[in-house]
């Protein structure tokens, strides 16, 4: 009997080290897979950030190009005010010359068709149907013929 009780206690001792050491061992190996799994979340998130700046640096790009392009377009669009207004300056006496010369034929030619009709004559009826003073007829009236 008193080799029975070292056994079991040794018997136990064995049994409560193989847990003890089984945690140990797990409590480093989880310790160790936590490490490296923040290394490869820091390499995954160091590649999104390298991607993240290529794009951008692609976009400004593609910016900066857009921009130059309406540049040149404002210029040219510039340069062709600047001639356009230039070249009126000439153009406008040279119009307002042509113009008032013939707003002064027209006006002229209009008085003159206003003094042939007669003042005395009623105007026509252009309904479909004629009645009473303003009766409509094809040949000319007397104050016409004059």
């Amino acid at each position: 009997m008193d080799v029975l009780i070292p056994l079991a206690l040794l018997a136990v001792g064995i049994i409560l080290g193989f847990f003890v050491a089984r945690y140990v061992y797990n409590k480093d190996d989880s310790a160790g897979s936590s490490a490296q799994a923040e290394k490869n979340i820091k390499e995954i998130m160091a590649q999104q950030a390298e991607h993240h700046i290529h794009q951008s640096r692609q976009t400004i790009d593609a910016v900066e190009k857009q921009c130059e392009a309406m540049r040149q377009q404002i210029d040219e669009y510039e340069a062709l005010l600047s001639q356009n207004l230039d070249d009126d300056a000439p153009r406008v006496p040279f119009y307002g010359e042509h113009a008032a010369s013939y707003l002064r034929n027209n006006l002229q030619g209009q008085e003159r068709r206003q003094q042939k009709s007669a003042p005395d004559t009623q105007p026509r009826d252009f309904a479909n149907t004629g009645s009473g003073l303003f009766v409509g007829s094809s040949e000319q009236s007397a104050a016409e013929k004059k």
